[in-house]
């Protein structure tokens, strides 16, 4: 049953195993299977897919993987509705979030000074009951880190308040250590050829840092009238949220890791798009 205090795991059994050691074991397996170059720098934001495993969770894991030696205190998660449009910015605010692997605590004194920033942010428990985009990073999280909080939010709507949020967002970043994570997949449903090269476009405007450059390149690939296109990036604010803020801390970005579901489990008639990127803390 649904309360606001837990929220219970909506897609356990579809996108992830039900089980909680086969979860453990399927995690294992895609980490192993992940190979990165190590890294000194602290891991400030990511990147990361949100399909089923079978056909992201190698992508994923590359993304996830170098948390592994992090000690974070919260995790913020974006992400936009797949199941509800509304108008605003849903940030949920308080109780806890069920996994296989177990519960996971909202910060609820991060999530509610980030609300407090604007009319356009509130709590629409709604929009987050079915959802998977952020639900699909938690057992990933519980995998590699300990002790850690989230703050979950869903954008309704694609419009500006992504600029807003990315203010926000900054203001209270606070002496803890937090990570923001980007919750998108790339292109749906070309073929793999066609998503191969749009993609390829769209992951440089996301390594650029800058959400306007992301955009134009956006807007310009939506006049290419590329076959069975439904969208370039299925999280777009949630992108150029992160960029924003990674933008004003001068991270740097790098690809980790790039498939589409036809180099995984799915056709290559008809693809989706996958990418993890982190955002490296280059000053510190």
């Amino acid at each position: 049953m649904y309360s606001e205090k837990v929220r219970p795991p909506a897609h356990a059994g579809f996108f992830y195993p039900e089980l909680r050691e086969e979860l453990k074991n399927t995690i294992d397996k895609l980490l192993k299977g992940a190979v990165v170059p190590e890294i000194k720098a602290k891991v400030l934001g990511l990147v990361l897919p949100h399909a089923g495993y079978a056909y992201s969770g190698q992508v994923a894991a590359f993304g996830i993987k170098n948390l592994s030696k992090e000690k974070i205190d919260t995790i913020i998660i974006i992400g936009d509705s797949h199941y509800e449009y509304f108008d605003g910015v849903s940030i949920y605010n308080r109780g806890e979030w069920l996994t296989p692997l177990g519960k996971v605590k909202i910060d609820e004194d991060l999530a509610q000074k980030i609300s407090s920033e604007s009319k356009r942010f509130f709590f629409k428990s709604s929009a987050h009951i079915q959802e998977h985009s952020i639900e699909v990073q938690l057992p990933f999280l519980q995998k590699v880190l300990k002790d850690f909080k989230i703050v979950p939010i869903i954008f309704g709507s694609e419009d500006k308040d992504w600029q807003e949020l990315g203010k926000a967002i900054l203001k209270h970043l606070s002496k803890k250590r937090i990570l923001i994570i980007a919750s998108s997949d790339l292109s749906h449903y070309p073929c793999w050829e066609d998503a191969e090269k749009a993609d390829k476009k769209t992951i440089k405007g996301i390594l650029s840092c800058e959400p306007k450059k992301l955009d134009k390149t956006l807007r310009e690939m939506e006049k290419e009238n590329i076959p069975n296109i439904q969208t370039f990036l299925c999280a777009e604010d949630s992108i150029k949220t992160l960029l924003y803020i990674m933008k004003n801390l001068g991270s740097k970005a790098s690809l980790l890791k790039y498939a589409n579901s036809g180099d995984t489990a799915g056709e290559k008639d008809k693809v989706v798009g996958y990418a993890a990127i982190e955002f490296l803390d280059i000053k510190n």
